[in-house]
C-alpha cells in the first residue's frame, strides 16, 4: 500500500514537472479551489489547467498522514467539477498542442475524475 502512494507522489511529480509551470497557489480549502479550477478553465489555457489538476492531485495527497477526511473532500470536490464540466475540459484538451502534454492530461483527467475515490482513498496506508 505504501508503494501506491510513493507512486502517485511521483506520478503527480512528474507531470507537474513536465508541464515547465511552477504551481498555483491552491486553496486548501475546496469550494475556493473549485472556483480557482473554474477560473482556469474559463480562461482557457490547457497547459495552466493541467498543472492545477496536477497540484490538486498533490495536495490531496498531502492531506492523506494530517487529514485523511480532508483529503476525500478535496478529491471528490474536483472529481465533481470534472464530471460537471466534461465537455469543456475535453475541449480545453484538444486544444494543447504538445500531445504528450495532452496525454498525461487525460491521465490526470481520468485518475481525478473517473475512479471512486473511496476505493482510490482506501488503499492509501492510514485511512
Amino acid at each position: 500500500m505504501k508503494k501506491l502512494l510513493f507512486a502517485l507522489v511521483a506520478l503527480v511529480a512528474m507531470t507537474v514537472m513536465s508541464c515547465n509551470k511552477t504551481s498555483t497557489n491552491l486553496s486548501d480549502d475546496p469550494k475556493e479551489m473549485v472556483s480557482q479550477l473554474d477560473e482556469n478553465l474559463k480562461a482557457g489555457d490547457g497547459n495552466k489547467f493541467v498543472t492545477m489538476l496536477g497540484d490538486v492531485k498533490t495536495k490531496a495527497i498531502s492531506f492523506v498522514k494530517d487529514n485523511p477526511g480532508k483529503a476525500k473532500e478535496y478529491l471528490q470536490a474536483a472529481q465533481k467539477f470534472l464530471v460537471d464540466n466534461k465537455a469543456k475540459v475535453s475541449e480545453l484538451l484538444g486544444k494543447i498542442s504538445d500531445s504528450g502534454l495532452a496525454q498525461k492530461a487525460e491521465g490526470l483527467i481520468n485518475d481525478l475524475g473517473n475512479q471512486d475515490v473511496t476505493k482510490l482513498l482506501d488503499n492509501i496506508p492510514g485511512l
